[in-house]
């Protein structure tokens, strides 16, 4: 999920705030930084900048009550993979790097400092600090055998990492890891923990080393639950954070601290020691309810106490604030893109003509419309967007020149033209296949998904429109691909980190099409690209790399993979007596170890 800058956006009321790379950039790839409308101050250790206005300090204890309508999807730091899942992950669990929550560089965490990469960039060493604690009811101290493990399971089928072939499987003996002990991960100590690649990748494994598979997980107690299919780690989870779950004596977190469709609870570590954090804590617990309506949830939000919601706001909810309530409104610049997956597999979208006059058709500044319009988005004309690396090569803000790309608000002449091409004389679909529309029922994915569906019939396909709760959509349709969905209108991305491989490789590759967790939805696999991405993957010079994937964006437009219509300008709303501090580089989402209560 993330990236680094090229513009800036103007926000309503909000100072702007630079950022994005869910775990950060390196140093070719450049940073910035910004204070957020709300703010608190961050703790970093020596040598490490901090990127947030020192004066804005945070108030220590109190009760924060979240109100959000999706449940979580995997609150497992070994599968997470979702921005709402990581608003609590990244409280509980520390892995071996993290970022400020207004930086795109990553600090270290777990880690002792920066990585050490070998001169054939083919074996990183990273030492860890010491005096972290696990919290109950495993108690010990946190050592490099225990990042270890947390690596290895993510290999095993039962907790299925959906990102690890991605990003490490140039760790020896990684391709074939299936759970157990990994050759090319070696742990010559107790706080030290080397990797081993077999090609020369050693600076973007590196990088990778931010996201949540590297937070450490004790092996004596989860082996147990790893046995399971799926594991069963999560309900049973412990915690290296400042928060953990809330849990009983045996450390059974479901039912007490995650309730499934209902609320999670986070109360603080008692073992967390802050002498080895950057995160400042402030708050003693964190009440997350779960369900209800976003339009009124938002509402609840603006005119309540203690309280923030933590997903996209309602398009009137947003005007609302920016008229009204503007110190209570944070705009995230630069929050990723959404767009259209069209399953490239099957029939009818497995004819590029077909997907063409998909593209043509749909009115992309409707779509914008519905979540908000210009103060919170931009229509996005291809996949890497704003402030990543690589996005000015693939054409900027007016994005590749093909015709069926340069009419925001949809054309149906051009549309028309790509369906006869497609073998539909008439310019109307006229087979029998019904298209499948899978969408989230919540706002404004709801509006943009039945737009999305008219587009369709108008353009003569048969539909079968279905909304479901956001992460259902993701886990039960969208991200699996033998459901075969044909269409998902509203999936987005985020950087994983501030490089522009890390928004095209995971979405877009062949390669990286899993059974679970599959974050090609549209399950493209075109050869010429996937062996494009696999020669830029090697490529370390900063504008080189820049210039290879903005090579492969214009690919991806060109043979019509995905409709992208949002680079998104994420908001989120606290109530009046909060000071929220936004994950800026998880789509602005709070960051629960900065916000306080004031």
């Amino acid at each position: 999920m993330r990236s680094t800058r090229v513009m800036l956006f103007a926000v309503v009321g909000v100072l702007t705030a630079l950022v994005l790379a869910a775990c950060g950039s390196s140093s070719e790839s450049g940073s910035s930084s910004s204070a957020t409308g709300n703010g608190a101050s961050v703790v970093t250790p020596a040598g490490y900048q901090s990127s947030v206005d020192e004066s804005l300090s945070g108030k220590r204890g109190g009760t924060l009550e979240v109100l959000q309508e999706a449940d979580f999807e995997h609150l497992d730091p070994g599968v997470t993979y979702f921005a709402l899942d990581y608003t609590v992950v990244f409280a509980t669990q520390r892995p071996l790097y993290s970022n400020e929550p207004n930086s795109n560089e990553p600090i270290p965490d777990i880690a002792a400092g920066k990585p050490e990469v070998s001169a054939d960039n083919k074996t990183i060493t990273v030492h860890l600090k010491e005096g972290i604690h696990f919290s109950p009811p495993v108690n010990r101290e946190v050592v490099a055998q225990d990042v270890a493990y947390a690596i290895e399971r993510g290999a095993n089928p039962n907790v299925a990492n959906p990102y690890i072939q991605t990003y490490f499987s140039s760790i020896e003996g990684m391709p074939k890891a299936e759970g157990g002990p990994i050759k090319g991960i070696e742990t010559p100590n107790k706080h030290e923990i080397v990797f081993h690649l077999t090609e020369p990748k050693g600076f973007f494994v590196a990088e990778a080393l931010c996201l949540p598979l590297t937070a450490a997980v004790p092996k004596e107690y989860a082996e147990k639950f790893d046995k399971s299919k799926p594991s069963a780690y999560t309900n049973y989870q412990v915690a290296t954070g400042p928060y953990m779950l809330k849990n009983n004596a045996e450390g059974k977190v479901l039912g007490i601290g995650y309730v499934p469709g209902k609320s999670a609870t986070l109360v603080r570590n008692p073992n967390w020691n802050a002498k080895t954090d950057f995160r400042p804590a402030y708050l003693n617990e964190i009440k997350i309810h779960l369900g209800g309506t976003q339009a009124v949830i938002d509402r609840q939000v603006l005119e309540g106490k203690s309280v923030v919601q933590n997903e996209p706001v309602v398009q009137s909810a947003v005007k609302l604030a920016a008229e009204h309530y503007k110190s209570q409104l944070d705009l995230s610049p630069g929050a990723g893109n959404r767009y259209i997956t069209l399953n490239n597999k099957v029939p009818p979208f497995n004819n590029l003509d077909l997907r063409k006059a998909v593209y043509a058709a749909v009115d992309r500044a409707a779509l914008d419309r519905e979540r908000g319009g210009t103060l919170v988005t931009n229509v996005a004309t291809h996949f890497i967007y704003p402030t990543i690396p690589g996005f000015e090569q693939s054409g900027g803000l007016a994005g590749p020149k093909v015709d069926y790309n340069e009419h925001p608000e949809g054309n149906m002449a051009v549309a028309e033209k790509y369906m006869k091409l497609a073998g539909y004389p008439s310019g109307k679909y006229t087979g029998t296949k019904t298209v499948q529309v899978v969408g989230a029922s919540s706002a404004p994915e709801k509006e943009d998904a039945e737009i999305v569906n008219q587009t369709l019939k108008n353009l003569g396909f048969n539909t079968k429109l279905t909304l479901v709760e956001i992460s259902t959509m993701y886990a039960k349709y969208c991200d699996a691909p033998k459901e075969e969905i044909e269409v998902c209108p509203t999936v987005g991305w985020i950087a994983d980190f501030a490089d522009p491989q890390t928004v095209l490789k995971p979405t877009f590759d062949g390669n990286s099409i899993v059974s679970t967790g599959n974050v090609n939805q549209g399950q493209v696999n075109i050869p010429k690209i996937n062996e494009a991405m696999a020669a830029a993957e090697l490529i370390k010079g900063k504008e080189e790399r820049e210039k290879a994937w903005g090579k492969i964006d214009e690919e991806l437009i060109e043979n019509a993979v995905a409709i992208p219509y949002d680079w998104e300008k994420s908001p989120r709303l606290a109530a009046s007596n909060v000071h929220g501090v936004a994950m800026l580089w998880n789509e602005g989402s709070w960051d629960y170890s900065f916000t306080s209560l004031k």
